[in-house]
């Protein structure tokens, strides 16, 4: 072969260049298991791009430049020259199969084939639990062509080790000259094993759509045809707005091994034939039992290690629905168990964003991964989402699509033929796909019960200071539950305080028909050091927990909080507009009075700047707090924790415009702690027209007990039996 070296590099800075420019993010796993051996190396193929991006990676990482199978159709004029100088063997070459052979016995370069022969540009690998490709109409199996040419390679060598040790000469040197080695490199060959290395590519996101690529083609191409240009706009679209390519390398298979496990083929290694003829070969039935062996096995390695994504999730859960109609609850539901599954199956192949914490899908905030698909899925017709509701076009859903268009037309049918072959997941989607909805929601809500519970303890447990820390009853997280209430409301406490602080008000709430969680922000409950040292979305994700599980228990949700759980309430009201029935703010901290309140970010920083000097002497960590509550607050206020407050105090004023749920905002005249301007302020400021201010006479800040309680729990009740009442 007359590889081209300065065509290589122009090749290699090229896509250097393009991942450089690109938002593509190319994630190579699995190096240790390329041997350093001749290897054949089995790719699935869905793009246009792994025919030059598998020869980069490779001699970028492997540092062995290897020569590729293609399809004889790219070999006419220059493109052919191109396709000669870079390593590239058509499928019509007569000397093909001598060239990939020899290329494996010297090692001077590993093979790249892609056993389906084509693109598979609808990911359908498996009917009737065979492996099965599209190919000009019909179906067929993956082609043998690789794991012949590895087994061949192997048989081969193994003998011209038997004729080297009994000195024929002349056999070898027709060995020679059938596959382009020298007779001095016999040594070296038969010194080697040839394995197949199987390789899965695994693209996310996959969309379809005009793109910068796309759009330039276009004025200079006209009347394009819908293959191309769907080829366009599916990888034009992973170039220009970015993909994660993760690319796996599994497991090296050795084709020895599969030679030896066959008596017939072992005696055949043993005679003195050369075999040269492949008709000898052709016909015989141990060699294609063992191709169709070798092949399975690679196949089964190459697709079980497709890495799993949230997309991957979402379209099979999608197309398992029965109905046409899909509450979003539910869907999320099932969409969060999934990975739960997944994460228990013992596949190591996840993409990165399923690592990291997945309730985020049920708090109804903003979730990339999941507004992307929903979005994608709509922009095609294939689903519209209104009120909650997903609903299927039944039609598209149904309908069989072009080979060459199904990337674009129907994206979600592709993606979930994807793991298909991974039956450990597909098993337990489809139990998941077959438990009614009550029960689904009840896996849910006891899920995060626990969780709220067992962080509880875990924190208590760690934290706890004799003397200091209060009993267990004040900072535990508490439901209080009416089994057949369609009612729920969510209730906070405030800074340096627990639970115990909103029990009068849940208790009194809860006698009048409601079924109420009161939530723990972390941090408090157990000891100021605890406080210290989280953030405030670690407390608006103590809320998140408490949102998921009501509206797993009951039909309809309100959301409210005294002092800092105020604030955290407006802000849940804030990130998820239309998802309750009404927030309730009461003495919400928009303004502090005290002024040293304002010092505590400059004292963070002082604090920091000694720790990294290791310097001890000089820090203010925590100061004295007298609480108006001393059975239920921390007696010591880490400066910390108030700088996290005035984090959070800015992040809610600055999205009280969209609130849009009715909003109740009580406030205490003269409230020593938080300035009583907060009340007018949050009223002014909040984004529904469906609200109440509501100023209660008070010269202290804990309105929830005291003589002024039963007047905040009037007011509250009657404003949640008039949103409820909606």
């Amino acid at each position: 072969m007359k590889i081209s070296k300065a065509m290589l590099k122009t090749l290699e800075i090229t896509l250097d260049t393009i991942f450089r420019a690109s938002r593509a993010d190319l994630r190579v796993h699995g190096l240790d298991n390329v041997p350093d051996q001749p290897v054949l190396y089995v790719i699935n193929h869905f793009t246009r791009m792994e025919t030059f991006l598998m020869p980069y990676v490779i001699k970028k990482h492997v540092r062995k430049y290897p020569i590729s199978l293609a399809h004889e159709s790219f070999f006419g004029g220059k493109m052919g020259e191109f396709m000669d100088s870079v390593g590239a063997v058509s499928t019509a070459d007569p000397k093909r199969d001598e060239t990939l052979i020899g290329s494996l016995l010297n090692d001077s370069h590993p093979v790249i084939i892609f056993p389906e022969g084509q693109m598979i540009k609808d990911k359908k690998l498996v009917e009737k639990g065979k492996y099965m490709v599209y190919n000009t109409g019909m179906r067929r199996p993956p082609h043998t062509g690789a794991a012949r040419i590895a087994l061949l390679s192997q048989f081969i060598r193994e003998k011209i080790r038997v004729f080297h040790e009994l000195g024929e000469t002349e056999k070898i040197t027709a060995f020679a000259e059938r596959y382009g080695f020298g007779v001095g490199e016999v040594d070296s060959i038969i010194s080697k094993k040839t394995f197949i290395v199987p390789v899965n590519l695994t693209y996310y996101p996959i969309r379809a759509r005009d793109n910068a690529i796309n759009k330039l083609i276009s004025r200079f191409v006209k009347n394009m045809d819908d293959r191309f240009r769907e080829e366009l706009e599916v990888e034009g679209t992973m170039v220009m707005e970015g993909v994660d390519i993760d690319i796996n390398f599994g497991k090296p298979l050795e084709a020895g091994e599969y030679l030896h496990s066959n008596r017939k083929i072992r005696n055949m290694l043993a005679d003195d034939r050369l075999y040269l003829d492949r008709s000898e070969l052709k016909g015989l039935k141990p060699f294609h039992l063992l191709d169709l062996r070798f092949m399975h096995d690679y196949m089964d390695s190459i697709y079980g290690m497709t890495t799993v994504n949230h997309d991957h999730l979402f379209s099979y859960l999608l197309t398992r629905y029965p109905s046409n109609h899909i509450g979003e609850n539910d869907f999320k539901n099932r969409a969060f168990l999934a990975v739960e599954k997944l994460r228990a199956s013992g596949i190591t192949n996840i993409h990165t964003s399923l690592a990291q914490k997945q309730f985020y899908l049920l708090t109804d905030d903003r979730h990339d991964k999941y507004d992307a698909f929903i979005q994608a899925a709509s922009s095609r017709g294939l689903i519209s989402l209104n009120n909650g509701v997903i609903t299927k076009n039944r039609r598209l859903f149904t309908q069989i699509y072009d080979f060459h268009t199904i990337r674009k037309d129907n994206i979600i049918e592709v993606i979930k033929n994807e793991i298909e072959p991974l039956e450990v997941l597909t098993r337990e989607l489809n139990r998941i796909m077959r438990q009614p909805p009550c029960w689904i929601r009840r896996k849910i809500r006891r899920h995060f019960i626990k969780l709220d519970r067992e962080l509880f303890e875990k924190d208590y447990s760690e934290y706890y200071i004799p003397g200091e820390s209060k009993p267990k009853e004040i900072g535990r997280p508490f439901h209080l539950k009416h089994f057949f209430s369609r009612r729920g409301f969510i209730m906070v406490h405030g800074y340096m305080a627990a639970p115990e602080e909103i029990r009068p008000l849940a208790d009194f709430i809860y006698r009048n028909g409601y079924s109420v969680y009161g939530a723990r922000l972390r941090g408090h409950g157990t000891a100021p050091e605890d406080l210290a040292g989280r953030n405030w979305e670690k407390w608006y994700d103590s809320v998140s927990r408490a949102y998921i599980i009501m509206k797993n228990s009951v039909r309809s949700v309100a959301v409210g909080g005294f002092s800092t759980g105020a604030g955290i309430a407006l802000l849940q009201a804030a990130n998820k507009p239309g998802r309750f029935r009404g927030v309730v703010s009461i003495n919400a901290p928009l303004r502090l009075q005290n002024i040293s309140s304002r010092l505590s970010s400059a004292v963070v920083m002082w604090n920091k700047f000694l720790s990294t000097i290791k310097v001890n002497k000089g820090r203010m960590e925590f100061v004295t707090n007298k609480p108006e509550n001393e059975h239920i607050n921390y007696f010591r206020n880490p400066v910390a924790g108030v700088s996290e407050l005035g984090k959070l105090m800015k992040v809610v004023e600055d999205r009280l415009n969209l609130v849009s749920d009715p909003a109740l905002i009580v406030q205490g005249s003269d409230d020593p702690v938080v300035n009583p301007v907060s009340g007018l302020e949050i009223f002014s400021r909040l984004g529904t027209e469906r609200k109440q201010l509501f100023r209660i006479y008070a010269k202290h800040h804990g309105i929830l007990r005291g003589k002024e309680a039963a007047d905040v729990q009037a007011r509250v009740l009657e404003f949640l039996e008039r949103v409820f009442s909606r």
